[in-house]
């Protein structure tokens, strides 16, 4: 019967792992601190010492350097409890001759595996000599390695069981993310698409009120006039989200084209739609990019669109497209002289719904930035944003290569 010692201050944690282990049938004795565990090593009996590292009074470390100083202890393996989060723990377990590592929250079986491996590895190695220390360097300090290679060799490849299952574990749980972003993309589509058959057939019959009720009065009429005001928002908001959702699925496809050109075109449709608002337009020609066409046009008529909006109220308005590189790679703009916003609540700038101006002010729905920030996310890159109150505001992002 393997006989195992469990040292952790927190009684609740040191009786989880008792009773664990004790499924496996190991016999597993206590230990409420490092003096503790030393006196009870010192009546031996032992095969393997498994011990919290952060303790008050002798941590594990020192525990574990203590018994691999004593003739009597020291090819018993020690393994330290850990949430690895310091990459200088494990250098240090290995100045003080520890066998290896479990990470805390790792299962029971993590916990049985590892100790039944560090127990079967002492066997393999039985009738070895200590060796003697090596001086490594690590993160500007010099540490005496006290550990022969079979234990380093141990260590190193428990901290890597635990690296694998952590990135195992992330990548699940990324798996599980995109695939819940699936679903609510999926249901947005659904509710938008559902809602525009009874928006239009509200729309409709509002219409009809006003042109058949000639007994209507002037009540009635401003009260028809808000159904068809807010049917109208409800409409755009609807068509926002569709579009938003197919910007989430649509496939890319990459082509080298001119930005420039894109840009052009955005502001020939916003002129001709706006002819009133008399924009004075810099825009940097030759720029050129790889990316989906259609979609890099949806960034724009969202930013160049804003950048209009929000220069109705100056007297000069004035609206620059151009790129500049910074750190070696292209980063493009969208600048305006308008009505800016506070850096203060930026982040959330590019949340679906989100909107740092009221209704009153600049009309729209919220959900044009999370659009474009969709498309370039989905190309690699990054967009953010620059702004004062009063003094404009100007939109960067990244469009990288696509990787060979």
């Amino acid at each position: 019967m393997t006989r195992v010692l469990v040292v952790d201050d927190s009684r609740t944690q040191a009786e989880e792992a008792r009773l664990i282990l004790e499924s496996a049938d190991f016999t597993v004795e206590v230990a409420a601190s490092g003096e503790e565990a030393l006196r009870r090593l010192a009546t031996g009996g032992f095969d393997l010492v498994v011990s919290d590292i952060v303790m008050p009074g002798m941590t594990g470390y020192d525990l574990c350097r203590s018994a691999k100083a004593a003739a009597a202890t020291r090819e018993l393996p020690i393994v330290l409890l850990t949430s690895l989060d310091d990459p200088l723990e494990v250098i240090r377990a290995l100045e003080c001759g520890a066998d290896g590592f479990i990470t805390k929250g790792s299962g029971p079986e993590q916990l049985i595996h590892r100790v039944g491996a560090a127990v079967e590895n002492r066997r393999l190695r039985a009738g070895g000599g200590t060796g003697s220390a090596v001086n490594v360097h690590f993160l500007g300090r010099t540490f005496a390695i006290q550990s022969e290679r079979q234990q380093i060799l141990d260590l190193l490849v428990s901290t890597f069981e635990d690296t694998v299952r952590k990135q195992q574990e992330l990548v699940a749980s990324q798996h599980q993310l995109r695939e819940a972003n699936r679903e609510l993309e999926t249901f947005s589509y659904a509710v938008a698409h559902d809602l525009g058959a009874p928006l239009r057939a509200i729309n409709s019959w509002t219409q009809e009120i006003l042109t058949e009720s000639p007994g209507l009065d002037a009540n009635g009429k401003q009260a028809a006039d808000h159904v068809l005001r807010a049917a109208s928002r409800m409409g755009q908001i609807i068509e926002d989200l569709l579009r938003l959702s197919r910007v989430a699925k649509a496939a890319l496809h990459r082509t080298d084209f001119d930005l420039s050109a894109i840009a052009r075109l955005v502001v020939a449709n916003l002129t001709m739609f706006q002819p009133d608002h008399a924009v004075e337009l810099v825009l940097q020609p030759g720029m050129r990019c790889q990316a989906d066409r259609a979609l890099i046009q949806v960034v724009f008529e969202n930013l160049v669109g804003n950048a209009w909006k929000f220069t109705r109220k100056q007297p000069q308005p004035r609206v620059e497209i151009g790129a500049d590189t910074q750190g070696g790679a292209t980063v493009f703009f969208v600048r305006d002289n308008g009505a800016g916003f506070d850096m203060d609540h930026a982040h959330r700038l590019f949340l679906p719904f989100e909107r740092l101006h009221s209704d009153a002010e600049f009309k729209g729905t919220g959900v044009g930035l999370t659009t474009a920030r969709r498309v370039i996310e989905r190309h690699g890159g990054r967009i953010w944003a620059e702004a004062a109150v009063g003094q404009g505001a100007t939109f960067f992002f990244t469009l990288p290569p696509p990787r060979s």
